[in-house]
C-alpha cells in the first residue's frame, strides 16, 4: 500500500512538472489533471500488488 501512494505522489509529481514545462504556467486544469492521472495509477499500482 505504501508503495503505490509513493508512485501516486511520483507520478502526480512528474505529470505536473510535464504540464508546466510544456505550458510555461500553473493552472487548475494541470493540477487536475495530474491529481487523476495520479490517483488512477495509484490505484492501478495497488490493484498489481494484491495480483502479484
Amino acid at each position: 500500500m505504501v508503495s503505490a501512494i509513493v508512485f501516486a505522489f511520483a507520478i502526480f509529481c512528474g505529470w505536473l512538472i510535464v504540464d508546466i514545462v510544456k505550458q510555461r504556467k500553473l493552472t487548475l486544469e494541470n493540477v487536475l489533471s495530474s491529481l487523476v492521472a495520479a490517483v488512477i495509477a495509484g490505484l492501478a499500482w495497488w490493484v498489481l500488488e494484491l495480483i502479484f
